[in-house]
């Protein structure tokens, strides 16, 4: 039988020091037929260039360029209407993939075809030679299968995305059934939209064991250019679940992911405007918490409990800098970081 056929989807913008590091990556997997759609968003440091060369090199290398800059989601859509494959894995220039990964993901889906997308472990790096090599080897464990309901579940109920991009291996009837591109109401979150979306219309596997791809940590990653803070961070993810809820409207789910969703992000908002008011400098919290507060009440209006409601108004009779020395709250904050902790713990052994 013929090996199947990868469509690993880079999207390239002024990233040369990282690009032919993470193109080798894709066409250095055994097993599997690689095709390489290589996207150039009009890159301004010799990207373009290297892309060439490359594609002059390696046949199966197809190389899509933009005369002019036009976006993430513009870049990440013409990704998505390159895939030519049996399946598909987006992986950002400045990422890499494990040796041998693709195989391993095809073979699952291979003999799984209710399962929609794959994913394993992904580890942080800077630069690969301060990876060691340990710890991409080991022995791979049972695999994990979720109907695609328990894992929209899981996710409304925690309000994030366990997943960050080069890990996941797509199926490309999963892509087309849900639309085959990123929503662009959602360009900071796109990913977690899409991931909600391939869930609603198959199975989700999750390969723990050694990790299937490198992120590459670094000062110059393009998420860094949102922006980020605790309310944007909120609003990003809840643009990205909202957009997802218009698209199962008609199923009995909807109304339950919806209403966990709205509670789980109110009460993560409720909490970080509690830290905001903490940490305010001088005797008056900026608008920081202001705002905060006000997103929790549009996600679930009234939905402070009176234990919530009485600990504000003590802080605001403390005021900012008395209220975070106050030991009576100390006790929340620790259950909340015990639960961080314990939630990272999970999603490492279970990729929820």
């Amino acid at each position: 039988m013929p090996s199947p056929t990868v469509t690993v989807m880079i999207p390239s913008y002024n990233y040369a020091q990282h690009l032919v590091e993470c193109v080798m990556s894709a066409l250095d997997q055994p097993g599997v037929n690689v095709d390489v759609a290589l996207v150039d968003n009009a890159s301004t440091d010799g990207s373009l260039s290297l892309a060439e060369q490359l594609a002059a090199v390696h046949p199966n290398i197809r190389l899509i360029t933009y005369p002019d800059n036009q976006g993430i989601i513009c870049s990440l859509n013409r990704c998505y209407a390159e895939v030519k494959g049996d399946y598909a894995v987006l992986l950002c220039a400045d990422d890499r993939l494990v040796p041998g990964a693709l195989s391993r993901s095809v073979a699952f889906l291979e003999a799984h075809p209710t399962v929609g997308m794959v994913y394993g472990p992904a580890l942080d790096f800077s630069s690969i030679e301060s990876v060691d090599p340990s710890r991409l080897s080991g022995a791979p464990r049972a695999p994990l299968v979720y109907d695609g309901v328990s894992w929209i579940d899981d996710r409304c109920r925690a309000g994030t995305n366990p997943i960050r991009t080069p890990e996941v291996l797509m199926r490309a009837a999963t892509i087309a059934a849900v639309g085959g591109r990123l929503d662009p109401r959602c360009p900071h979150t796109s990913d977690l939209n899409m991931w909600l979306r391939l869930a609603s219309k198959s199975d989700v596997a999750f390969l723990p064991g050694p990790p299937v791809a490198l992120y590459r940590r670094h000062e110059d990653n393009h998420s860094n250019a949102f922006n980020f803070s605790a309310l944007r961070d909120a609003e990003a993810r809840w643009s990205s679940f909202s957009a997802f809820f218009e698209t199962v409207v008609t199923r009995p789910e909807h109304g339950r992911w919806e209403r966990r969703t709205r509670g789980t992000l109110a009460a993560e908002v409720r909490y970080l405007a509690t830290r905001a008011y903490s940490q305010s400098d001088g005797d008056a919290p900026d608008g920081h918490v202001e705002e905060l507060l006000e997103l929790a009440g549009r996600l679930q209006p009234g939905g402070a409990s009176p234990i919530e409601e009485l600990g504000w108004k003590l802080r605001r009779a403390l005021g900012p800098r008395r209220a975070g020395m106050f030991p009576g709250f100390w006790p929340r904050r620790l259950i909340r970081r015990l639960h961080w902790y314990s939630a990272e713990r999970r999603r490492l052994r279970t990729g929820l």
